[in-house]
């Protein structure tokens, strides 16, 4: 998939954080939908944090995948191999 973001230019730290603040903005969209929208009673509490883990990650990887064409496992990936080689 083309990214719609070119962040390869930069240096890995710099594209950890890049992926790090889609992580957090996807984390925050979550919340908002998972805990913003409907008062639930206190069994149902556990669900709605299930809830917002899984919909938090998966927003991120669809953000991550559309806008850089990978996620932050690739640059985690390349800063492993290089510390290796080493």
């Amino acid at each position: 998939m083309k990214s719609r973001v070119d962040i390869s230019h930069h240096d890995l730290k710099t594209q950890l954080l890049i992926h790090l603040v889609v992580l957090l903005a996807t984390l925050v969209a979550s919340a908002f939908i998972c805990f913003g929208l409907i008062a639930v009673p206190f069994p149902l509490v556990m669900f709605q944090w299930i809830g917002f883990l899984a919909l938090a990650k998966i927003l991120y990887f669809i953000a991550a995948y559309v806008l850089f064409g990978g996620s932050f496992v690739d640059p985690l990936e390349q800063m492993f191999e290089n510390s290796r080689r080493k």
